[in-house]
């Protein structure tokens, strides 16, 4: 691809643009031109497509692929977009308003100039729109906000309830703009060729991208005429005027390609700046790309032009970036990068350069569902190591993203998409390269959160498939984890036994530890006394070992946090606390690290009814400034283990459970419930997904057992046996209703 323009290159062209300032070949700025983009228009009826979540990311894939303007692609693309808008409107409901907003921009970036339908907004569509609309007026981003407004009342239709309301939203903000894009006349104009631009992004009508391009080109223009007259007669303009004249020159030319390429445009764009005083100003490169997108067609014209817009979002370097002080809106970076690699892989959908960046673009509008078929078109049939491990980079980072917010179906669909590229990374000769992400992450990925789902049958065969991928400790104990809470305790233990042979067992010592732990416990919980005290002399064997070894702060805590539990279950809580205070000495002087130590010995405080222990570590993390969420949990805990002993409180818990930013976090939830401004019911109702209503399960039982209340052993059983094993609140309960166990200290343990 090649480089950014230089500076040498821009001072060329401005010296250029001198001489024919000089030579008086400038108009004034301004702009009445009536130039009309063509649109081509689609003959025959188009009857939207009714695509559901299982085809999605086929149908997706075809929409991607295919640009002909037939009305059977066009009913494809309405029910594409009416899907995702739906997909938006999950995201928004779950409440991440930027990954809803983003999948909003994903729905409306399927859709070119002259593709616009009514089908594709249907009531959620709508509530969809709703939601970027609130998110976008927050950002003040008036362009998009407006033709968001409009593609809504349009929807609406002209009788339908709110729409009388949504006209008012919709004159308020038109009067709103007409007062402030005011100023001087440069000011003036760039502040409409801002919002036109924007507008354009999201409005596939001809009339706006017309609007845009003409105010553009008169702003760009005024931008021209305040140089010449500086030029010619040394007179410096105004501030403001002299900062909008540098902001057109420098941006303008690739402001009004990006309006276009985001269409698959080039030619209306070459057109464009070739017939206005943007040719000026343009930068050679950019020229060139639009020239052989026009001209040539192929995929790489179309790279070459795409290649421009992934400059344009480069971090420069600080010799550029004083050459230079303004850049382009990421807006339209993005958008004007969106649609130029699109008809590049439309072009070539084999060309690999085209496919990845087409792929990431889809992750970040929220459709990752699209970027397997994309990457898998690209690669072939008989895949490149090193391009199929890219491949699924990005597909797990889709994954990722989606899992994040919570959004399982998303992930999921992303999962079963990408089918093809997983069974091609799974060839002996592939998976003998050793590239990482290995499938077997990918299928972790998608176990763990089915887990967070709470579906165990799902989860286990990927935790199997992923431990056969890559064998290991932690891998193999992931598996037997899930089969001990599928109540399968031989499966659990003979998984296990896989564990202590795996291929890393000898330097894995810590996750060494944790298997052995996890076999004491089943074999203490079926009553094997001599079994579970043979795991547990093991457990202590490991941990020991573990300890000595070297690493950063957090494996070193690790490693003190694993001994204490050790150390508990032989009944020896003095040893225990020593290690867990090691633990937090050690994660001091790491801030990641210390936050999941002081999460570790909080719990295992309470677990031990440990007030000293608790409240110390708490304090820690406190005069630390760890995260909120885990100053919460770790407040939480305290909070408990205080009800539990029935003391006074000291201010280290309402420290502790102080919350600030998102109201509607999980976490600020809790900490609202514990300081009592919320009531058992109001937690439990307000969780929104399997982990959140097992963590409201526990906190509310573990409440009422602080008040007697002879319902709790059930209670606390329920979360005990709840398939998302992996949560610490699981573990906790597991751990308050496990049965006594006497064992003595291996005779010549060295404690440290």
């Amino acid at each position: 691809m090649p480089s950014r323009s230089t500076p040498r290159a821009r001072a060329f062209a401005r010296a250029i643009l001198a001489s024919l300032l000089a030579a008086g070949s400038v108009g004034c700025g301004t702009s009445n031109r009536t130039t009309k983009t063509p649109v081509q228009v689609v003959e025959g009826p188009v009857r939207a497509v009714d695509v559901q979540d299982a085809d999605f990311s086929a149908s997706l894939a075809r929409v991607l692929s295919d640009g002909a303007r037939t009305p059977q692609r066009l009913g494809l693309v309405a029910g594409v977009v009416r899907r995702q808008l739906a997909h938006a409107e999950r995201r928004f409901a779950l409440g991440h308003a930027e990954r809803g907003t983003a999948s909003v921009l994903g729905a409306l970036y399927l859709v070119r100039v002259g593709e616009g339908q009514g089908a594709m907004v249907d009531a959620t569509g709508a509530r969809a729109l709703d939601g970027a609309i609130r998110h976008l007026s927050g950002l003040g981003d008036e362009g998009r906000v407006h033709a968001l407004m409009r593609m809504r009342a349009a929807a609406l239709g002209a009788n339908a309830p709110g729409r009388t309301e949504l006209d008012e939203h919709l004159a308020n903000l038109e009067r709103w703009m007409g007062d402030t894009h005011a100023g001087s006349p440069g000011v003036k104009l760039g502040a409409e060729a801002r919002y036109l631009a924007a507008r354009a992004m999201v409005d596939p009508s001809g009339e706006t991208l017309d609007a845009a391009a003409n105010a553009i080109e008169a702003w760009v223009g005024r931008g021209i005429e305040i140089n010449r007259i500086f030029r010619q007669t040394g007179k410096r303009p105004e501030r403001a005027e002299a900062m909008e004249a540098a902001r057109a020159i420098e941006t303008g030319a690739m402001m009004l390609a990006s309006i276009f390429a985001r269409h698959g445009d080039a030619q209306s764009a070459l057109s464009r700046i070739e017939s206005s005083e943007v040719r000026l100003i343009a930068a050679p490169g950019l020229r060139q790309g639009l020239l052989m997108a026009a001209e040539d067609g192929d995929a790489r014209a179309w790279e070459l032009l795409a290649s421009a817009f992934v400059n344009e979002r480069t971090p420069m370097s600080d010799d550029e970036e004083e050459d230079r002080e303004e850049r382009l809106d990421p807006r339209l970076v993005e958008a004007g990068l969106w649609g130029s690699v699109l008809e590049a892989y439309r072009k070539d959908p084999k060309d690999f350069s085209a496919a990845r960046i087409l792929a990431g673009e889809l992750v970040l509008l929220g459709m990752s569902e699209g970027a397997p078929a994309v990457l898998a078109s690209a690669l072939g049939p008989q895949p490149n190591a090193r391009l199929l491990a890219a491949a699924n980079h990005i597909v797990f980072d889709g994954m990722a993203v989606d899992a994040d917010i919570g959004d399982i179906d998303a992930v999921r669909r992303t999962f079963r998409a990408a089918a093809p590229l997983l069974a091609a990374a799974d060839r002996p000769e592939i998976a003998a390269a050793g590239l990482e992400p290995t499938p077997s992450r990918l299928r972790l990925l998608m176990a763990s959160v089915e887990v967070h789902a709470g579906d165990l049958a799902a989860a286990r065969p990927l935790f199997v498939a992923a431990a056969k991928g890559d064998p290991s400790v932690a891998a193999w104990l992931r598996v037997a984890r899930a089969d001990r809470q599928a109540k399968d305790s031989a499966a659990a233990l003979d998984n296990l036994r896989r564990a202590f042979s795996a291929p890393d067992a000898r330097a894995s010592l810590a996750d060494l530890a944790e298997a052995h732990l996890l076999a004491f416990e089943i074999h203490r919980d079926l009553g094997a006394t001599d079994a579970a005290k043979a795991e547990l002399a093991d457990a202590l064997s490991a941990a020991l070992a573990s300890q000595k070894q070297r690493g950063e702060a957090g494996t070193r805590a690790r490693a003190e946090t694993l001994l204490g539990r050790v150390l508990e279950a032989y009944g020896d809580a003095k040893a225990a606390r020593r290690a867990q205070d090691r633990a937090l000495a050690i994660a001091a002087t790491d801030r990641p690290a210390l936050g999941a130590t002081v999460l570790q010995v909080v719990s295992r405080a309470l677990v031990r009814r440990d007030l000293d222990a608790a409240r110390a570590a708490v304090r820690q993390g406190l005069e630390a400034d760890v995260d909120q969420e885990e100053r919460i949990y770790g407040g939480l805990w305290l909070f408990l283990l205080e009800r539990e002993l029935r003391v006074t409180p000291d201010d280290t818990t309402a420290r502790a459970l102080s919350t600030n930013g998102d109201r509607d976090a999980w976490v600020v939830k809790l900490a609202q419930w514990a300081l009592g401004r919320m009531t058992d019911e109001g937690l439990l109702a307000a969780a929104q997904n399997a982990s959140q209503r097992v963590e409201a399960e526990f906190y509310t039982a573990m409440a009422r057992r602080a008040s007697g209340d002879p319902a709790t052993q059930e209670r606390l059983r329920k979360v005990a046996d709840s398939p998302i094993f992996d949560l610490v609140e699981v573990q906790l309960a597991r751990d308050l209703l496990a049965p006594n166990f006497r064992a003595e200290l291996p005779q010549g343990a060295a404690l440290p």
